[in-house]
């Protein structure tokens, strides 16, 4: 056998190695998972980092937890999930092949985006309403005056009044996801689109419930 002949499996046993070697100091210790997509059952830092207190974080971190929940609950990769939801022709092949319609598809999404919540109320990451307040009020466009009186609520009265995990809880409860998922066309978009739903929904929910502890004429005054 020539040395060339013997030289190139040798090469190649090497270069496994190395491979290898540099995925078990990354913090690897199943082979397995450098072929397949990661498990979006198991616990991924997107739980365990708080939060940063700003409703745009929050709701991109509930969007992004509950994409892990669906997918763990349908039993497919969160890359097969956020590839064929956007595109209707996609998202009614996934549906066949998990046996369910696209209906249901769209419930289980809504479901585990509320599963996200609990579950990052659970591990204690959800900032508190009155943490967010400062940012939703300058969203909320209201007069000057209207936001010195938000402003001048105590914040335990704030977080008692908009609890952070019910408020988000409402949100979700409150979108169309399938009318969501019709109005896309690119995966690229399906992450920011619920996002901003999230964002926006939780956004009304604070503002009515903060209203409502405004003096009567003063609602007047805002048309409310």
């Amino acid at each position: 056998m020539s040395r060339r002949a013997i030289a190139l499996p040798l090469a190649a046993l090497v270069l496994a190695g190395a491979l290898l070697g540099a995925y078990a100091l990354a913090g690897g210790d199943d082979y397995s998972e450098v072929q397949g997509a990661a498990d979006p059952c198991a616990a991924r830092a997107s739980v365990d980092r708080p939060v940063a207190p700003e409703l745009e974080a929050l709701a991109e971190r509930v969007v992004l937890v509950g994409l892990d929940e669906t997918a763990c609950s349908l039993g497919v990769s969160r890359e097969r999930l956020v590839l064929a939801l956007p595109v209707a022709e996609d998202r009614r092949a996934l549906a066949e092949e998990l046996g369910i319609s696209e209906d249901e598809l769209g419930r289980e999404l809504k479901a585990g985006l509320g599963r996200a919540v609990d579950r990052l109320d659970r591990a204690g990451r959800l900032p508190r309403a009155s943490a967010l307040l400062p940012a939703i009020v300058a969203e909320l466009d209201l007069p000057g005056f209207a936001e010195d009186l938000v402003d001048a609520i105590p914040d335990q009265t704030v977080d008692s009044l908009v609890p952070t995990g019910p408020v988000l809880r409402r949100a979700v409860r409150s979108l169309d996801v399938q009318a969501l998922l019709d109005g896309l066309g690119d995966s690229d978009q399906l992450e920011s689109m619920l996002r901003d739903a999230v964002e926006e929904a939780a956004q009304e929910e604070i503002r009515a419930r903060l209203l409502d502890e405004l003096p009567e004429s003063v609602r007047g005054l805002l048309g409310e």
